[in-house]
């Protein structure tokens, strides 16, 4: 049986192959000359003109023993009928009669299941007749039976039949070593037949990604460049804002806001100061009412959580009757706080009482009415607007720049690899070419 499988890669021996090519040439049996180049988009016609002259005659050939080979199943076919309609030998003993009449039946079941599986097919090509043969060849075991016995008792009691059916079956195996003949040999040649397409297809998949991957970066490049034109009219947008008298207004109120937030933050800081000496007593104070030391009134507890919380909120409120009380508690219960730290606390509240906490407040009401009419200002400026909207765009663009960018990147790492895939692949497509061709070939693979 021939069979058919990929073997490693073995350079051919061109040495030997010229003399086999000379000695063809004197014994007139030359073959048509393979063509030594070829281009990729052709390789399909040249595995065809290769196929021809690798298997000369095959078609031919083919085709006078599908003929022979039905008739003689047909022939198998009657012969069998024979077989199984024959009438046994009556000098045979029963024991051996009995034993040779089972064994008959069954071979009879067999032999007729085999002549039903002989597909010949309509093809004359080398895959069809390799697949005819291996199936064939397969399926024709011949069924004699374990027993040597056995076949000795078939042969006792029907010796014609059985000769007229083996003498078939002969026939068959010597017109399917004749079919195949024009193949043996060159089982090398057949695997890289079939290897090549699936290269083939290979390669061009390859190509086609590579050609799709570099039509992306173009596209990508072009998208990139027009990103990079939109981040410089926004840019020329923005200079062209900025030569506008509304531009001078608004750095001008923009600077008198910058300035105005640090006066208020600066005062706001400084109020946070002049009420931090009161912290430690009025926690003291608040920790005692909470664990029923001393009781305080609600509104003594409104005071004290109120200027603990945010003495500037506290301005907004009754910050001198809420001093006022905190002093009373002080001076009403000699045992809330030590005579020092009491005598401290007192006159630090007497300090505050006496710094015009009111004109701080109004300057903080002053300076948070001017901020906030600076910002409505600035708020209903169209300019502002414009400005914003043109940050926004660049930041937009900037950021679709990036990913564009990225996207870039990995396309043409992508590319390389493809690249690296085909070379690969167009390196084991002509080895396999030669190896089909027995020399070397010369493949064009840009068009």
């Amino acid at each position: 049986m021939l069979y058919v499988h990929r073997s490693k890669t073995i350079k051919p021996d061109y040495h030997l192959l010229k003399y086999v090519k000379w000695l063809n040439r004197i014994l007139g049996k030359e073959e048509e000359e393979i063509p030594s180049a070829v281009a990729f988009d052709e390789i399909d016609t040249w595995l065809e003109m290769v196929s021809k002259s690798l298997f000369r005659g095959l078609n031919t050939n083919a085709s006078q023993l599908y003929d022979e080979i039905r008739a003689i199943r047909e022939q198998l076919k009657q012969n069998i009928h024979e077989f199984q309609d024959a009438a046994p030998n009556e000098e045979v003993p029963d024991s051996i009669s009995k034993i040779g009449v089972v064994s008959r039946k069954k071979m009879v079941k067999d032999l007729y299941s085999m002549t039903e599986k002989i597909a010949i097919p309509t093809q004359t090509d080398y895959n069809a007749v390799l697949s005819f043969y291996s199936a064939t060849t397969s399926n024709l075991e011949f069924p004699f039976g374990k027993s040597q016995r056995n076949i000795y008792c078939v042969r006792s009691l029907f010796p014609d039949e059985i000769e007229k059916v083996i003498s078939d079956l002969t026939r068959l195996r010597d017109l399917l070593n004749q079919l195949i003949t024009p193949i043996k040999g060159k089982e090398k040649q057949i695997a890289h037949l079939e290897e090549v397409p699936v290269i083939v297809q290979d390669v061009t998949e390859l190509k086609s990604g590579i050609e799709k991957e570099k039509e992306n970066v173009v596209n990508q490049e072009e998208e990139y460049s027009a990103l990079e034109r939109r981040i410089e009219a926004e840019g020329s947008k923005l200079n062209k804002i900025k030569e506008e008298a509304e531009w001078m207004l608004f750095k001008e109120l923009e600077t008198e806001l910058d300035s105005l937030e640090e006066d208020l933050n600066a005062l706001e800081s400084n109020v946070r100061k002049l009420f931090s000496p009161l912290n430690k007593a009025l926690n003291l104070l608040k920790k005692q009412d909470e664990t029923g030391r001393h009781t305080l009134t609600p509104e003594e507890r409104r005071a004290i959580a109120s200027i603990l919380s945010s003495p500037i909120q506290a301005l907004d409120e009754d910050i001198n009757g809420f001093l006022l009380a905190i002093r009373n508690i002080i001076e009403g219960d000699p045992s809330v706080l030590k005579d020092r730290k009491r005598d401290t606390t007192l006159n630090w509240i007497d300090n505050l009482l006496n710094a015009d906490l009111s004109s701080i407040k109004g300057k903080r009401d002053r300076l948070q009415a001017r901020i906030a009419e600076i910002k409505g200002k600035l708020l209903d400026m169209k300019i502002l607007k414009d400005k914003e909207e043109i940050k926004q765009s660049v930041v937009s663009a900037k950021g679709q720049l990036t990913q564009v960018q990225e996207g870039i990147t990995r396309s043409k790492r992508h590319i390389v690899s493809l690249e690296e895939g085909q070379r690969e692949k167009e390196r084991l497509l002509v080895e396999a070419l030669e190896e089909i061709a027995g020399k070397k070939i010369d493949v064009t693979f840009e068009s």
